[in-house]
């Protein structure tokens, strides 16, 4: 039977770094409608749920077919709230109507490149391994750890590892993977168990660089929009 999935985009109001954020024009779609536009052509049934504290953000959602079933509560809302907590309180919403789900999946608005294919990708990964607590998006870490040091006064952690570099040689660097904030999706069950996406049965599945971009600073949003363009102009030719 083919495996059923509900979708939380959570896009709260009052970002400090770029100020409304999430409904922020980019390549003529508010940044929140990217996630939308791309997952609800998944080949996984499912529903794509907006979770808000804004009615504006609602508003705004609402014209594209994105479905707001609730405006978040403000405990949810507030700097320190967490994206457990606002995924827990969708899905309690969604049992109290009796709506049944086989995974449940976060989409950050401020990951507006990921590819529906590699969502596809990344459930079909989970529904074969039944051992698995989940699957999260990650990138290729860079730079590598050994090139970061705590913040002090004086490079010695850095130092250290540079030389002690010397000996080894870049090419033979393992490997370091981050999440990339692109997609986090587990079992609905364990979700309900755990409470987070993240166990020692996590899948990592790998995303490209631009599909890996998050949106946080005013520099990322420049670089995005310079993506933005150049795929507008890719996709005219």
């Amino acid at each position: 039977m083919r495996k059923k999935i509900l979708w939380i985009i959570p896009a709260r109001s009052g970002s400090k770094s770029i100020v409304d954020k999430n409904i922020k024009d980019l390549g003529g779609y508010p940044l929140l409608i990217h996630r939308f536009l791309a997952t609800k052509d998944s080949s996984f049934t499912h529903d794509i749920w907006l979770s808000t504290d804004s009615q504006a953000y609602r508003d705004i959602a609402t014209v594209y077919g994105l479905e707001v079933p609730f405006l978040r509560p403000e405990v949810l809302s507030a700097d320190n709230a967490s994206s457990n907590d606002v995924v827990l309180h969708a899905m309690q919403f969604a049992q109290e109507r009796n709506l049944q789900y086989d995974y449940v999946g976060l989409l950050e608005p401020t990951s507006p490149f990921i590819k529906v294919t590699d969502i596809d990708a990344a459930i079909e990964e989970l529904d074969k391994d039944l051992e698995a607590h989940g699957v999260v998006a990650v990138k290729e870490q860079r730079p590598a750890r050994v090139f970061v040091q705590t913040e002090a006064k004086y490079l010695d952690e850095f130092c250290s590892n540079i030389n002690d570099l010397q000996k080894v040689g870049r090419q033979n660097f393992v490997k370091e993977i981050t999440p990339s904030g692109g997609f986090y999706i587990c079992r609905w069950e364990n979700f309900l168990k755990k409470h987070t996406f993240y166990a020692n049965k996590t899948i990592a599945y790998e995303v490209d660089e631009i599909s890996g971009l998050e949106i946080d600073e005013p520099l990322d949003w420049e670089f995005a929009e310079f993506i933005m363009e150049r795929k507008t102009r890719y996709d005219e030719l």
